[in-house]
């Protein structure tokens, strides 16, 4: 909604400016109102046809020859229809009269260079942004990659730097100021937070409650509102019930 809602700005913010600027120069906002709103819908089409269409399916899978061929035809079929438009705006507008026609005449090349530039600088806009959260998208698979291929987290704990084998990990426990983290072979307690310490952790550990970070593999049963490791049942917070059982269920993680 959000998306869309920038858009419908984005455009009557460019059919304003341009009824203003020919509106001052013709100094005829009507004709400049007419004008513009015949042939904003050609210039909304293509854009779309071209950001929403051409790009995804030609240049972003790299066919580059067919998305250069049906960009010219789009081109070509655009130009054509903004001089059948302009044609009809001439008759609308000037009813042929020579003296209305000229100061019109001379600026329908120069209303469709600005109305097309426009054109262009949307879809750079959306190229450019489209782009940027492939590289997000890219970064944050990077990063959980990173995180998947840990094997020993650090953690400060009594004064001393202590280091966990992920695998042994079975939950994190938060209370009060510090965290226990209850491993096969015992616990160590630290003031990392939990927060902190599920960025760090990878995706096998999810959070079932505010307190609780639980390693996936050592989840030997669940209900709507617990989990079981090694015989200590969790609780399962209504926060993060949905996200936990989701998950849990996908790897076949028996109840």
């Amino acid at each position: 909604m959000i998306k869309h809602y920038r858009q419908v700005i984005f455009w009557v913010f460019i059919f304003a400016f341009l009824n203003i600027l020919f509106g001052l120069k013709w100094s005829n906002y009507l004709d400049s109102f007419y004008f513009t709103s015949m042939l904003m819908p050609v210039a909304i089409a293509t854009s779309y046809f071209f950001n929403l269409f051409l790009v995804p399916r030609y240049l972003e899978t790299k066919k580059h020859f067919w998305f250069i061929l049906y960009t010219f035809y789009t081109v070509v079929v655009s130009v054509f229809l903004t001089g059948v438009i302009a044609m009809g705006a001439f008759i609308f507008l000037t009813d042929f009269d020579k003296n209305r026609m000229s100061p019109i005449a001379g600026d329908v090349l120069q209303l469709g260079v600005i109305i097309y530039f426009v054109v262009i600088l949307f879809s750079f806009i959306r190229v450019y942004r489209s782009n940027l959260k492939h590289e997000a998208r890219m970064a944050a698979l990077e990063e959980v990659n990173q995180k998947n291929l840990l094997q020993i987290i650090t953690v400060r704990s009594n004064r001393e730097a202590i280091s966990i084998a992920i695998d042994d990990i079975l939950y994190v426990e938060s209370l009060a100021d510090y965290v226990k983290i209850n491993t096969t072979t015992g616990v160590t307690i630290t003031k990392e937070k939990i927060s902190g310490l599920e960025k760090v952790l990878p995706e096998r550990f999810i959070r079932v409650h505010r307190s609780y970070l639980v390693n996936k593999n050592r989840i030997e049963a669940f209900g709507h509102d617990y989990v079981k490791v090694q015989a200590q049942q969790l609780p399962v917070g209504r926060k993060y019930k949905k996200e936990a059982l989701e998950s849990m269920k996908s790897d076949n993680i028996l109840s």
